[in-house]
Order: structure tokens, then sequence, then C-alpha cells
């Protein structure tokens, strides 16, 4: 019986472990789609990160909602720019088996700036047709 247990207590480890590095891998390809879809001025691939109902609370107190306003900010964003960005994780939470929370440190280089733009991500990201998609994302420069 004692040994039963320890095989069942085991085998549910193994089962959480993996879903856990399942998410955390999810999540790194979300962030690493993002980087490339940003350093090619893809719009139409930064989309398909997010939700159709997302909503962006903007460094500049504005609140973007949905696929039309978020293709309209990045596409006049990369009218004028382009750059690169990298990503530096601070925490990840698994709300539920489908939600996810995760905080970054965004470090933003715009071609022809001299200054690195620093900015704190706080998303929500949740699980639609078994693809990770960000639903809500709250964004501030750092001071």
């Amino acid at each position: 019986m004692k040994r039963t247990v320890f095989i069942v207590l085991g085998l549910l480890f193994m089962a959480m472990t993996t879903n856990a590095q399942t998410v955390f891998k999810s999540l790194q390809d979300l962030r690493d789609a993002y980087s490339e879809a940003f350093a090619n001025q893809d719009t139409e691939a930064i989309l398909k990160i997010y939700s159709d109902d997302a909503s962006i609370h903007h460094t500049d107190g504005s609140m973007i909602n949905g696929t039309a306003e978020i293709r309209n900010l990045y596409n006049g964003f990369f009218k004028e720019n382009s750059g690169r960005i990298d990503f530096k994780n601070v925490s990840e939470d698994q709300l539920t088996d489908d939600i996810f929370f995760y905080h970054d440190k965004v470090f933003v280089n715009i071609n022809g700036e001299d200054n690195t733009r620093d900015i704190e991500v706080v998303n929500i990201a949740e699980r639609k047709d078994g693809k990770w998609r960000v639903t809500k994302s709250y964004r501030w420069p750092k001071p």
C-alpha cells in the first residue's frame, strides 16, 4: 500500500512538473515570437500573440482594445520606428490550467535612439484552442 501511494504521488508530481514546463516554454515561445515580429516590423505576427478581445493598458495611459486597435497601434509605431526588444522575466504564476500571469522587464532599443527604453509589463495569457494568447497587457515605463 505504501509503495502504491509513493508511485501515485510520483506520477502526479511528474505530470504537474511536465505541465508547468510546457506552460513556461509556451510563455517563452510568446516572448520569442514577439521579439522576432517586432524586429521584423510584422504587425500581423504580433496580432497572433494576442486574443481577438485583448486589451493593452499602454505606457501613455491609453487603453487599446481588440484586434483593430492593436493593429493600428503597431502599424503606427512601425511606420516611424524599427528596432529590437528583449525580455527579462520577473515572475510567472499559473492561476488556473488555462490562465497564466507573468511579469517581465522589457528593453526596447529603437534604431536611431541612444538610450534603451525600460518598460515593465504584466500580461495575462489564456490558453484558447490549445494555444496561449495574451488577453491583458499592462505596461508602464520604468522610473
